[in-house]
This record gives C-alpha cells, structure tokens and sequence, in this order.
C-alpha cells in the first residue's frame, strides 16, 4: 500500500516556519485534499514529499516513486502533447509502446483534448490544456503516487468534471494528494481533507 509518513517534521524558509513538529501519515489508494489560505504551505508540503525540499529537522518516509503535476505545467517544449504523456513510461516493445500511446491518446480525450491537439505542442495549447496535459502525464505514470499541485486553477466547471473523473479513476490505486485552494469545486471526488497549517 503506497503511504507518506511525516515525523516530528518541521520546515521554514529564512527562519520563517512552515511546519513545526508534524507527524502525519497518508496511506492508499485514495484521495487527500489539502486546502488551507494561500502561503500555509500546499506546494510545500507536496515538494517534501517528492524530496524536491529537506525537512528541517523530522523525517518524510515515502513508500514508493512519486509523479508531479506541477502548477508551472513543465512540458517539454519540443514534444507533442501526447509525446509529453507517453515519455513518463518506457516500453519494451513495438506492441507495448503501441498500447501506451493508444492509452495516452485516451487520457487526454478523457479530459477534453481533441487529436489535433494531442499531436500539437505545448507553445500552440491554452493554459488550461497544458494543465490537462500535466495531469495526463502524472496520472499516465506508472508511480504510485501522484502529487497534483493546483491542478483545476484555470480550468472551467465542464473541464474540471473530466479531470475529477480522471483523478477519481486513478485512485482506485493509487496514493493522490491534491492541493487546491477552491476545496468546493471537488465536491465530487470522495477524498480525506487535510486542512493546512496542520493542526496537532
């Protein structure tokens, strides 16, 4: 069962505290929805858990590899967008890699990208496609555990049902941690909420 533990974690910047002796743990499969007032420490937490930050002092226990949806998108500017999905998985064979772009493909139809512009790259897509194209290529990646920073900011209601749809399937075996700072628009998507800053 994939699962982040946090002991006795504490983390500032500039002798600023973030977190002061946190003990936490997220087991799945399942959702978590982290909320809490912007700057209490959303994308904070989620890049200690994909150890892109060092605790100050406690320890981050983390089960297995992590995928990153991050709120700057980071595609890869000379590939396509479904070259973008795909690039997280390596096949063995003509047939295998053939089914990942036939799944890829599927991924990113699910949540509203039409084949014209799977084939595009990330300087010819809106915001919100390459937010769409971010989430593919995490929940597309074989690692179980998915950390989604701000993933439905620029996205509209009809989108943001396709992503939760897509996120809501991904769950069933996977470890989800979700940052948001709209908690209401995933009313739809059963999760555990976790409120910033922790309370002990």
């Amino acid at each position: 069962m994939p699962e982040i533990i946090l002991s006795s974690l504490s983390f500032g910047y500039r002798n600023k505290p973030v977190f002061t002796d946190v003990s936490f743990s997220f087991q799945g499969p399942g959702v978590y929805l982290i909320t809490g007032p912007s700057g209490c420490g959303k994308t904070t937490l989620l890049r200690l858990c994909a150890a892109l930050e060092k605790p100050t002092s406690g320890t981050i226990s983390v089960s297995d590899p992590v995928a990153f949806a991050f709120q700057e998108y980071r595609l890869f500017p000379g590939l396509s967008a479904l070259e973008n999905v795909t690039c997280v998985r390596n096949p063995e064979t003509k047939e295998e890699a053939a089914n990942n772009e036939a799944e890829a493909r599927a991924l990113l139809a699910s949540l509203g990208l039409l084949s014209n512009e799977a084939e595009s790259t990330p300087d010819a897509l809106s915001g919100g496609m390459k937010q769409r194209v971010s989430l593919a290529r995490a929940l597309f990646s074989p690692h179980p555990i998915k950390l989604l920073d701000e993933v439905t900011k620029e996205l509209d209601p009809v989108s943001i049902a396709q992503v939760l749809d897509a996120i809501r399937s991904a769950a069933k075996d996977a470890l989800i941690l979700f940052s948001t700072h709209h908690p209401e628009d995933l009313s739809d998507l059963p999760t555990t909420k976790v409120e910033l800053p922790f309370q002990n």
